[in-house]
């Protein structure tokens, strides 16, 4: 290898998270690569990947991210991964060993310290929400709670009992 080309990761901007080849690809800036006003559609460097299965998120427009360049040509850039910019990270609870995925109307937290996963999605009925721990599971919808114990069903908090 001849030592030239654009090796390491660069500092870049989601222009367009609209692939036309639905692949996940993103539209990026990388200015110190490409230049000014140039993009470039990077492929994304997934965890897992498989034919019709993987992990599919795609950063949204203006997201910061890491640029990378296959064999250090600019005209092969991959999408390394993203980083948030001076107060963008989501907020989460200061709890050790916990695990949260955050989008626009979703969360799922993983909490490893008391073996509990919370689903959260903002609907216009309110929040709906999962939570599966060493106590049973429950469900709710705004108001309305299922809750599922080992020895009972309990419907909204007690109005309806199932032993």
């Amino acid at each position: 290898m001849s030592g030239s080309g654009f090796y390491g990761k660069y500092r870049g901007t989601v222009e367009s998270s609209l692939d036309p080849l639905g692949q996940g690809r993103v539209q990026v800036k990388c200015p110190a690569v490409l230049g000014d006003g140039t993009m470039s559609w990077a492929m994304p460097c997934v965890p897992y990947a498989g034919d019709g299965v993987g992990l599919f998120m795609v950063p949204p427009n203006g997201t910061n991210v890491w640029v990378e360049f296959e064999g250090g040509d600019p005209d092969k850039p991959i999408l390394g991964g993203c980083f948030w910019g001076v107060a963008q990270a989501p907020a989460v609870p200061p709890v050790e060993r916990m695990k949260v995925l955050k989008t626009d109307t979703a969360t799922i937290e993983i909490n490893d310290l008391v073996g509990m996963l919370t689903i959260t999605a903002s609907t216009p009925l309110g929040d709906a929400t999962i939570e599966a721990g060493p106590a049973g599971l429950t469900i709710s919808l705004g108001t309305q709670q299922i809750a599922l114990g080992p020895l009972s069903v309990s419907v909204n908090n007690g109005a309806l009992e199932v032993m």
